[in-house]
């Protein structure tokens, strides 16, 4: 359980690198996060977009692995607000 924490945290600290992306975009952190959620790679989605993925990490500064983890986790956490 140790690693839950960490995650939590480590997912604020994205959260902040991704509201700070979209100011500078001229966009809000919940576009850009509805675009990571949609393009999220995960089997069955057929607007999987790994490059947006590798882009948005590479813009913010984290891991492709990292910012794939988040992409997965936000794009359950939609899916979980639509049912």
């Amino acid at each position: 359980m140790e690693g839950a924490p960490n995650f939590e945290q480590r997912e604020r600290g994205i959260d902040g690198l991704i509201e700070s992306l979209a100011e500078q975009q001229g966009m809000t952190a919940d576009d850009v996060l509805g675009d990571i959620a949609v393009f999220a790679p995960y089997e069955g989605n057929e607007s999987a977009n790994p490059d947006y993925i590798e882009q948005v990490a590479e813009m913010i500064g984290i891991s492709v692995e990292e910012m794939t983890f988040y992409a997965l986790k936000k794009a359950e956490d939609y899916r979980r607000k639509q049912e």
